[in-house]
This record gives structure tokens, sequence and C-alpha cells, in this order.
């Protein structure tokens, strides 16, 4: 949250959303922020894409970096995928290198040995672009369809040969 001069007094012709982010002068953007020792800060996720594993809390930012870290990848998304036993997983849809291969076991592991335990991907798969929306950003609606689909069938093993399109 944040307060200054600068921060908009609302969205025009929005009332309900300017009610949902500004409350006494203070704008909630809905990013989540963390602080280091040195007092820098540092930006973890939003708030609306935050999900729980297993009462942990998981942003698929942070779980994005740390795939994005393997030499193999080129983009992540992750997305949360409905789970009777854990509440939502991560899964995660990945763009490999141009000319780099890798598998879903060595991207589990490599999340495994680089950061905690319940933020690893429970699914992986491997495509050749992420789905874009009109704000361009990555379509994460339409890759929790792609995911549900992908559970529904039990094709996660399957790579995705053809481009994802919005």
């Amino acid at each position: 949250m944040m307060r200054n001069p600068a921060v908009t007094p609302g969205y025009h012709r929005l009332p309900e959303k300017s009610a949902a982010v500004l409350r006494d002068g203070w704008y909630y953007s809905g990013d989540v922020m963390r602080r280091d020792e040195n007092g820098f800060y540092f930006f973890v996720g939003r708030a609306d894409d935050m999900f729980v594993c297993l009462g942990e809390n998981i942003y698929p930012g942070e779980v994005e970096k740390l795939l994005e870290s393997h030499p193999a990848v080129r983009q992540t998304c992750v997305v949360p995928l409905d789970d009777e036993e854990r509440g939502q997983i991560p899964v995660a849809f990945v763009v490999l290198q141009q000319g780099q291969s890798t598998s879903q076991d060595a991207l589990k592991q490599h999340a495994l040995t680089h950061g905690p335990a319940y933020q690893h991907p429970r699914r992986i798969a491997f495509v050749n672009e992420l789905p874009w929306a009109a704000t361009n950003k990555v379509d994460r609606q339409q890759l929790r369809q792609l995911a549900l689909t992908l559970e529904q069938q039990q094709r996660w093993d399957d790579a995705l040969a053809e481009p994802l399109h919005s």
C-alpha cells in the first residue's frame, strides 16, 4: 500500500473498483513485497495470484523464477490446479531454450534442490510458447483451463507441439 500526492484519486467512472483499492487515502496495489535485512524491497507476486498448497502460500512468480534459473528453460508460467488432498498444487508450463532439452523429473529435482519443497511443481507440461492475453500478459486463465484438461485426460507426459493461442 502507498500514499502520496501522485496516487490516483480513483478509476474514471469505476467507483466499485476505486473503492476496492483506495481506503482513507491509501492505495492498495495488490502487490506482495518482501524486505531484506538491508531494508531493500523485492517484488514477490500479486496477492490475487497466490494460492495455498498444504497450508503454504505459493506465489507463482517465485516458482517461475526458480524454474527459469535452469539453463534449459527460457520461460515458464505456474498456475494452481485443484487437488483433493492438498487444496491446490503448482503446475508449470515450460518453454525451453532453443536447442535445449530436459525432463519433467529434472525440472522437479531442480526446484526441490534450489527452493522450498512445497513450491516445486507437481505437474509440468512443455509447450512451444505461452498464450498471451489482450493485456499483453501471459493468459493464466487459459493455462488453468489447459491444466484442468491435461489432468482430466492424464496427458501431462505428452509434449504440446502446437502453439497455444488465446
